[in-house]
């Protein structure tokens, strides 16, 4: 029978001979579950924050804890002792991180914030209440209080390698004129700094290192909370006690080898993390820090996407690979036009996402955890413009749960890039040659299109790519642009969770861009010969538009004749109710919720004059033909 459920066990047994006004000492194995089992089912990373913060019973899965962040741990054990019943003291034992810990910070005490000054009585508890931290080294001891009192506990079933807590208090004297404990039963949080990394950085062994950090001795680790080196940390691997050269001792993490998870390329991603960022109110943080639990019931996956929400960043996968990288401007690595494209047939242009389309994004509203609010998830400022909002027709929101994230800042920063993603709408698939096989996922390239562009150039993110036998490459691309990770406190940072600023109002409704249509006038084929038209080209350049409308006249001398409105969708159509060897104008305008937008007035040109069909002719079928139109109007007209 395990320690616990012995303890579990004895108190049960006693519960009927100690019902007392101090019976809670006593009912601690059933309380607790009763609490488990009546807590209101969250959602989300809530949910999991939420169970974190509360003592976890029975078997739980193996965690790391990277960075500074806080735990309630899971129970271990549980027993009383002293006074004339042995019931005045409660111990908890309880685990807080499968790994050793650099330390223990602070303790809330239900809900009093306790820095911790070191083992033994806690100042301000009237000496009724005792804290022990241990690291989680291979020769950390119980304290006293535990191997005299607690049943089968001695220092050489210590829980190597595990960072606990002992936490002993003392009930109130039912007489006590201003108890320690008048909401009964203490709970208890823990906020540590947690696992110690290995830096690459540090490294001198390693390209672009410089220190005496290596990895296969453990005791030159150190604490950090940089989301790439803790991300490093977690490819290769969190073993038991560190003992990195025992593949045997894996407890969580991917447990990469140098090979498989080359350490000078974190080297990289950390500088971007370990940037100072100035803070509107003074000082600087780092730019992605990286504050949380990973659990080993979690899939690598998932846990990648904590590291990716952490850094701003995306999951790419680098010469095989797999890699978080932060979001960070970038250099474009290839310029292309429409020359390098293999078939036109092939390409894929889509210049505005569609209603259900969850990244065409105007509102973020971020969740971080908030340590002053005892370490739940709690919301950052909005990240809006009102004017994106009204010319998207009504807000389309992003609600990114960043668990491991404990500055507002870092998320609204975080929120920032996400709703500046979210206002580039254009997305491609294109097939380039073997000149371009040495792109990969998140490269940055420039595409300079008259066929698409009208000439423009686009930056565009390699999102995926395929390679054939032949090295042909079909891309997966969607638009970046630098500016999405600048951010100046000054002027973007929040000071407030109400966004009560007053926003620049909407521009009034503007006439259709200079070069998104053309209109030619000529002449098209008919079946009777060549007739005058006017040709139109283009695509709707503005994704508010509901309908676009085309109108016609002659050059400045008539009204406007009303050809028809059309879906956004429409890129060529043809007037033909037009006089032959005439100038016309055409108008091209939008309609946007009703409202009729300018006209963008084009000069078309003159239409061609009619002419008959060519080819060969009967002259004695005509000459019959005629005199019967002759004959048939006489006998209408004697």
């Amino acid at each position: 029978m395990s320690k616990v459920v012995r303890a579990l066990a004895g108190v049960a047994a006693t519960v009927v001979g100690i019902l007392t006004q101090q019976s809670w000492l006593v009912s601690i194995g059933l309380s607790l579950v009763a609490s488990a089992l009546l807590s209101p089912s969250l959602g989300g990373e809530t949910e999991r924050q939420a169970s974190e913060t509360t003592l976890q019973l029975g078997e739980v899965p193996r965690q790391v804890l990277f960075g500074r962040a806080a735990t309630a741990g899971s129970l271990m054990d549980a027993f009383n002792y002293g006074g004339d019943d042995g019931t005045d003291w409660e111990v908890l034992l309880i685990a807080l991180a499968d790994h050793e810990c650099d330390a223990l910070e602070k303790v809330w005490v239900s809900d009093d914030e306790v820095t911790f000054a070191g083992n033994g009585p806690v100042a301000g508890y009237n000496n009724q209440l005792e804290i022990h931290f241990l690291p989680g080294t291979a020769t950390q001891t119980w304290p006293s209080l535990v191997t005299s009192n607690g049943p089968g506990w001695t220092n050489t079933d210590n829980a190597a390698g595990v960072a606990c807590a002992v936490v002993a208090y003392k009930a109130d004297d039912p007489e006590a004129d201003n108890p320690v404990w008048p909401g009964g039963r203490p709970r208890f949080l823990f906020q540590l700094r947690g696992k110690k990394c290995y830096i690459p950085s540090k490294d001198s062994t390693v390209t672009g290192g410089t220190g005496t950090h290596r990895y296969d001795d453990p005791t030159t680790w150190e604490w950090t909370q940089s989301a790439a080196e803790c991300r490093y940390q977690f490819l290769r691997g969190i073993y038991a006690l560190d003992r990195v050269d025992q593949p045997e001792m894996l407890l969580l993490g991917r447990g990469l080898s140098e090979i498989e998870a080359p350490p000078e390329r974190s080297i990289a991603y950390a500088a971007t993390c370990n940037e100072d960022v100035a803070l509107k109110a003074g000082g600087t943080e780092k730019r992605y820090t990286f504050n949380g639990l990973i659990s080993a019931d979690e899939n690598f996956l998932q846990a990648e996407s904590y590291f990716a929400e952490a850094m701003g960043g995306i999951i790419l996968q680098p010469e095989g690979g797999v890699e978080v990288e932060p979001g960070q401007s970038k250099a474009v690595v290839a310029e292309i036009t429409d020359l390098d494209i293999l078939n036109d047939a092939d390409v894929t242009v889509e210049k505005f996402r569609g209603e259900a389309d969850l990244n065409w994004i105007n509102t973020v509203t971020p969740r971080y955890v908030e340590p002053g609010q005892k370490w739940t998830m709690h919301s950052a400022p909005i990240r809006r413009v009102y004017a994106d909002v009204i010319e998207d027709g009504g807000p389309r929101v992003a609600s990114p749960e960043l668990k491991a994230v404990t500055s507002g800042t870092q998320a609204q920063r975080i929120g920032e890039i996400k709703r500046k993603l979210g206002r580039l709408t254009k997305t491609a698939t294109i097939p380039l040659g073997p000149r371009f096989a040495f792109l990969e996922e998140g490269d940055w390239i420039g595409w300079t299109s008259a066929r698409h562009f009208d000439g423009a150039r686009v930056v565009f993110r390699v999102e995926s790519f395929a390679r054939d036998e032949k090295w042909q490459l079909v891309l997966t691309l969607r638009e970046i642009a630098a500016d999405v990770y600048t951010y100046t406190a000054a002027t973007d940072e929040s000071d407030d969770q109400t966004d009560n600023t007053q926003q620049t109002a909407p521009a009034a409704l503007t006439a259709p861009g200079v070069s998104a249509w053309t209109a030619v006038a000529g002449n098209i084929s008919g079946s009777g010969g060549q007739i005058p038209s006017i040709a139109i080209n283009g695509a709707v350049d503005r994704n508010t538009a509901d309908q676009v409308r085309f109108e016609y006249r002659v050059d400045g001398t008539t009204p406007w004749t009303h050809f028809g409105d059309f879906g956004p969708g429409l890129t060529s159509t043809t007037i033909t109710s037009v006089a032959d060897m005439t100038a016309y104008e055409v108008a091209v305008s939008y309609l946007v919720d009703g409202e009729v937008t300018p006209r963008r007035v084009i000069d078309a040109g003159t239409t061609s004059s009619i002419s008959a069909a060519s080819g060969s002719y009967d002259e004695a079928a005509l000459d019959a033909i005629e005199q019967r139109l002759t004959d048939v109007e006489n006998q209408i007209n004697p």
